[in-house]
């Protein structure tokens, strides 16, 4: 079904519609596109919910609010809110919410935000269910919520602009590399928050600033700075000799950019969002050793899912991921437990200056991590500028910790003696691999029972030298679960290291080792492809939903097929264990019969070719015509938006056809615009034409992108009267130029430096081509028909021979394995 979904009207009208009468909710009870107009004091907007379900006819008591987005889009947090919030919106609030985008459906209850399984059928569903569990007055505080929340979204892009323009003034007047440019904005920016939230005037003003500077010759917002270094509570955030480092007529701009912008009252959503996307933007750009992805970091907290009062510690916390994800979901519980407004008020100040710790080597990772937080709503006076494996005295120790949360440096050496003297896994040696030590510290920081969620290469859980970790991790913790992240997961951030989450508890005591069952879970897609960019089908949530149900004793986990629970032997890693998982699982019969319909398909279609050729091949008519005769080049660009996810188009080669070849945000593209393309246009690569890269674009590829390499082209209406269909003239010139025969031309017009890298063919010089063309329309679709069923053998058969592979290694999946031993095991 998912590759007939090509738009959002698609998976509504096909996907969504069909899934509701599935479960008993009638389509003639279903609201579409409903219009519900917000207005929140001065500010109003319209928004439309794609699908509101209601329990009858009269369409005025709604059960179910769906959104639906296009097989493209991912079904992220941004989403979720989104959806919640047009759900409380309604004039009666929805009780449920279902998000889709054809390959994933996540369904959540509205109060709570919760998610759960799976959709409940109708008779599940009482009529009218949300008059039983809320009441009026909480409705009424739901809607204000999500007022509320739908207007920050304005407010995290507005904050978003200034804070690029402030970037932008930095780099434009001082000539700054991104980071740089990052770092003296910070300083100001801190000034701006620090002016805010402790002086009682204010001077983050321009006409403070003039003033000061003409009759004083003294720079205010340079003044306020050094006043923040000498201040207690920032001790560490910044060098005793640190200054910002620009020029007077900068700072200037940037006080008057950020002079109407209060954010002492700005909302933490609104501030956090924004500086984080901006963070990410700075450090995924050279940085990206010290930011974790957004997917890991909130899988996760939720998995291990803190609580109120416990104290959390990121001894490796770059840019702060974990903390303030810990920090949004331990606030959250704040807000929604029956406390009195003062014990909130008490849990919200001792989770922001007693809950939440992290180290981190690097000045400017630790600084970014200390005004990341302050943005988010704060928790930064427990950072510090120090080494993770190593305590601050004077502020924790090891075993004061409840929850230990971090993804260590991989790759990284650690080899100072007295480091590695402090640890069972690094006495006695030269040197150690800090992600080895940081194992060894996470659990450590931990109180016994505490819980520990650590990133770690998957080498650590498979190679034979990295046993000791492994035992040691064994006799110290109870091996909670494994989940093998996807290898595209970190390569958007610098790494291509294959990695796993640990979740871990200590033990209340040491032993030899033993173990329980351990949940093991492969994600294959994180949401994230090679480039960094995000893409649909994030497994993550998942996953997560499957762990929860192992925590409660289920055996089953409909929620995510490839999660499963095993007794770990020596090795940790969970693909070692899906293996022995999937043995014998093979349905031998259903296989063999594909085979075999195949091979007959196969042969079919063999026979159908040979009979359509034709006795000769004198008998149809041709005559000769100018390429530019019958296309005609079409051009539509648009400038590329940073924040906007791509789909972009490639060819394959020999005659292999068009195909969304990545996904890819705007500011990871290198040029200032792209083509946007529409369904039945003729495209070629022109850096591999002659290889043959022709090819027309179908309904699917409506709405992608390309670059200028790839030129694009119509049927003239002229040619199209002559030769026929439009679409039947464009194959064939496809055909055409794929054929042996045409890419001899091709290969002999294509010029460039390098024959097999650097061979381009310009479009001008392919519209100058002549071709040979059928004289009448019958002659043509003829044409295009034999080579169509040609084609469609060869790709029958390639599915074939992939089909043959799969037979051949469920067969030899039949090989019984040896029982599993809960001794030593070979790697």
């Amino acid at each position: 079904m998912a590759k007939d979904l090509g738009t959002e009207e698609d998976v509504k009208i096909k996907f969504l519609l069909p899934l509701l009468e599935s479960l008993g909710y009638k389509r003639s009870f279903c609201e579409f596109d409903k219009d519900i107009e917000v207005q929140e004091g001065r500010k109003r907007k319209h928004i439309f919910a794609d699908v509101v379900v209601h329990t009858s006819a009269k369409k005025n008591s709604p059960l179910i609010l769906c959104e639906t987005k296009s097989p493209n889009e991912v079904l992220n947090r941004f989403v979720k809110e989104q959806a919640i919030s047009y759900a409380r919106l309604l004039p009666r609030i929805a009780p449920l919410v279902v998000i889709t985008n054809g390959l994933q459906i996540q369904v959540f209850q509205t109060l709570n935000k919760n998610r759960i399984a799976e959709l409940p059928s109708r008779h599940e569903l009482k009529t009218d269910l949300l008059e039983f569990i809320v009441s009026r007055e909480l409705q009424d505080a739901l809607r204000q919520e999500a007022k509320h929340g739908l207007f920050i979204i304005d407010d995290v892009n507005t904050f978003k602009t200034v804070l690029k323009s402030c970037h932008n003034e930095i780099r434009n007047n001082e000539g700054y590399d991104p980071t740089v440019a990052f770092d003296e904005m910070s300083k100001v920016l801190f000034c701006k928050l620090y002016e805010e939230k402790h002086s009682h005037g204010n001077r983050f003003r321009l006409g403070v600033f003039d003033d000061t500077l003409e009759r004083l010759h003294v720079n205010v917002v340079k003044q306020i700075f050094e006043e923040t270094k000498k201040d207690s509570r920032y001790s560490g955030l910044f060098a005793a000799d640190a200054t910002i480092s620009l020029q007077d007529r900068t700072v200037k701009k940037i006080v008057g950019l950020f002079e109407n912008y209060d954010l002492s009252l700005t909302a933490f959503d609104v501030k956090g969002e924004a500086f984080e996307y901006f963070l990410g933007d700075t450090f995924t750009g050279g940085l990206g050793e010290y930011f974790t992805p957004r997917n890991i970091v909130e899988f996760i907290v939720e998995a291990i899912d803190p609580k109120i009062g416990e104290k959390i510690i990121d001894p490796f916390c770059g840019t702060g991921g974990f903390l303030i994800y810990g920090f949004e979901v331990v606030s959250e519980k704040i807000r929604l437990q029956e406390f009195s407004n003062e014990e909130k008020a008490r849990w919200r100040l001792d989770l922001s200056n007693r809950s939440l710790f992290g180290t981190d080597w690097k000045e400017r990772t630790s600084q970014a991590c200390k005004m990341n937080m302050m943005v988010h709503g704060d928790g930064s006076a427990g950072i510090f500028l120090h080494h993770g494996l190593l305590d601050v005295e004077g502020k924790f120790a090891e075993g004061q910790f409840d929850i230990c949360l971090t993804n260590p440096p991989f790759g990284s050496i650690e080899n100072d003696p007295s480091v590695l003297a402090r640890y069972e896994l690094g006495a006695a040696r030269k040197a150690q691999d800090r992600v080895i030590l940081a194992v060894e510290r996470a659990i450590r920081l931990v109180k016994p029972l505490g819980w520990v969620g650590i990133i770690v290469n998957d080498g650590v859980l498979n190679n034979d030298t990295t046993r000791p970790i492994r035992d040691f991790i064994k006799r110290n913790a109870w091996v909670k679960a494994v989940i093998s992240l996807a290898k595209e997961t970190f390569e958007g951030y610098g790494s291509r290291a294959k990695t796993s989450v640990l979740l871990l508890q200590k033990k209340a005591d040491a032993d030899d080792g033993l173990q329980n069952m351990v949940f093991m879970a492969v994600a294959k897609n994180t949401g994230y492809a090679a480039n960094g960019g995000q893409i649909p089908g994030n497994e993550l949530p998942d996953i997560l939903m499957a762990y929860k149900a192992f925590l409660r004793g289920d055996t089953v986990y409909r929620q995510h097929s490839d999660s499963w629970v095993a007794e770990v032997g020596d090795r940790l890693d969970a693909e070692f264990y899906s293996r022995r998982h999937e043995a014998g699982a093979t349905n031998l019969a259903s296989l063999r019969k594909s085979v075999s319909e195949l091979v007959a398909r196969v042969s079919k279609e063999h026979q159908a070719l040979e009979a359509a050729l034709p006795a000769d091949d004198s008998q149809e008519e041709y005559e000769t015509v100018v390429i530019e005769d019958i296309l005609e080049e079409v051009q539509v660009k648009e400038p590329v938006v940073t924040d906007r996810i791509y789909r972009l188009i490639g060819v394959r080669w020999w005659g292999g056809g068009a195909f969304v070849r990545e996904e890819k945000l705007g500011r990871k593209i290198k040029g200032k615009t792209l083509c946007r393309l529409s369904p039945r246009w003729l495209i070629y690569n022109r850096l591999f034409a002659f290889r043959g890269s022709f090819a027309l674009l179908g309904d699917e590829h409506g709405g992608c992108y390309a670059s200028t390499e790839f030129p694009t082209f119509t049927v003239r209406k002229s040619a199209a009267g002559k030769y026929g269909e439009p679409w039947n003239v464009a194959k064939y010139v496809v055909h055409c130029l794929n054929s042996p025969q045409y890419l001899q031309i091709v290969n002999a017009l294509s010029t460039g430096s390098t024959k097999t890298s650097r061979n381009r063919l310009n479009q001008r010089l392919l519209l100058k081509v002549n071709i040979s063309i059928p004289t009448s329309p019958e002659a043509v679709s003829r044409v295009v028909q034999l080579l169509d069923r040609a084609d469609a053998l060869r790709s029958t058969q390639q599915v074939l021979m992939e089909r043959v592979k799969e037979f051949r290694q469920d067969v030899a999946r039949l090989l019984p394995l040896p029982p599993a031993r809960t001794g030593p095991m070979s790697s």
